[in-house]
């Protein structure tokens, strides 16, 4: 049985921002990440995942658009896809230096942690939420997603199977997803413009 989870607006990445820098030879896989941005922000799935297999072709913007096409697939309910988008991002974000692209090393665990528990596979979602609060310890909505996840993982039956609405009537009240995209992108929206900085590197 699923808990009532924050499931962040960068599920569907519009509110992904871009950092513009002097070097022109960045300037193309920036403009199609928001390029991308502004179809998924419409729901405009299709035109989204084409601007995004677009900035794969650039270094600097690659896991961007993989985190971009993650969000594309979660949005469409395509959960594998997703997770394989997202890891692809992680991967790439690994070979960086750790101080740059601080948000959106925070966003690939904390989004795969949504689509595990989506899932229902909440050890693996009590991980992925884990390893979001490891970059950022003070994210609210990791610590409750975490705490949810774990609660989802103590309450299943010894046979692997989840407590149903017989078992706890007051339980299905708690079983709601919460689609919080729009307060989402505005706290992220703050958090972008007001802790990156350029000297962090080409973090968009």
């Amino acid at each position: 049985m699923k808990n009532k989870i924050q499931r962040g607006v960068s599920i569907s990445c519009y509110c992904l921002l871009i950092f513009v820098f002097c070097s022109c030879a960045k300037i193309p896989g920036t403009l199609f990440i928001m390029e991308g941005n502004f179809f998924n922000s419409r729901e405009m799935y299709t035109e989204a995942a084409a601007s995004y297999f677009k900035a794969l072709e650039y270094d600097e913007a690659a896991p961007y658009a993989e985190y971009g096409l993650g969000s594309v697939y979660t949005a469409l309910d395509e959960r594998k896809p997703a997770l394989e988008r997202f890891a692809a991002a992680g991967k790439i974000l690994a070979t960086l230096p750790a101080g740059e692209h601080r948000e959106l090393r925070y966003r690939i665990p904390y989004n795969t942690g949504v689509v595990l528990f989506g899932e229902e596979d909440f050890a693996a979602a009590a991980a992925a939420f884990r390893a979001a609060l490891e970059t950022d310890p003070g994210r609210i909505e990791a610590k409750r997603n975490l705490e949810l996840s774990l609660l989802a993982l103590a309450r299943e039956k010894p046979d692997g199977s989840q407590v149903t609405r017989d078992d706890d009537p007051g339980e299905a009240q708690k079983a709601l997803f919460e689609y919080l995209r729009m307060r989402e992108q505005n706290q992220w929206r703050s958090r972008e413009w007001t802790e990156e900085s350029p000297a962090a590197g080409p973090d968009y």
